[in-house]
């Protein structure tokens, strides 16, 4: 139970700083869906490109939905199902928070097992449920742009090598 709440309390603290930011981008990287917040600046790569990106990054690896209500507007299962599924959904998915925004982080409640629900203004949220295998990393997040440690949730626990 105690490493429960200690897992609790640090994805709240850690992604409190969402909260009155918009989602400023979505894209994929295979089957990972990346989300970005706050405002999208240029930053040079260490292989010397330059990326857009939003202050914060939060890179899903495991399952997720995204639901209007009652509705579910996308989610993982149809997302990773195929690589012409996957561009297809990232689209709509960037069309639903980011083109018709801006949509703004309102809330953060932090479940069971590194599981996450993110409430969006529009009666949007995110949902993520890990996958609680151990030694799978199910969601990671970091400044973008910094070189500073990101805060990574494995096996539904934070991983201790985020807060060392």
């Amino acid at each position: 139970m105690t490493q429960m709440i200690h897992t609790r309390e640090q994805i709240k603290q850690r992604l409190l700083v969402l909260v009155g930011l918009n989602v400023s981008g979505v894209g994929h990287a295979a089957d990972m869906l990346t989300l970005q917040f706050g405002p999208i600046r240029e930053i040079t790569t260490k292989r010397e490109t330059i990326k857009r990106v939003g202050a914060w990054s939060l890179h899903i690896q495991c399952d997720w939905t995204i639901e209007r209500g009652a509705t579910v507007l996308a989610a993982y299962r149809d997302f990773a199902a195929s690589e012409t599924s996957t561009r297809e959904m990232t689209h709509r998915i960037r069309d639903l928070v980011v083109d018709k925004g801006p949509t703004v982080v309102q809330t953060i409640e932090v479940g069971d097992n590194g599981m996450v629900r993110i409430g969006l203004s529009g009666d949007v949220r995110i949902s993520i449920t890990t996958d609680g295998i151990s030694d799978e990393e199910d969601w990671r997040f970091f400044a973008s742009g910094s070189d500073a440690k990101h805060f990574v949730i494995t096996g539904g626990k934070v991983d201790p090598w985020s807060l060392s």
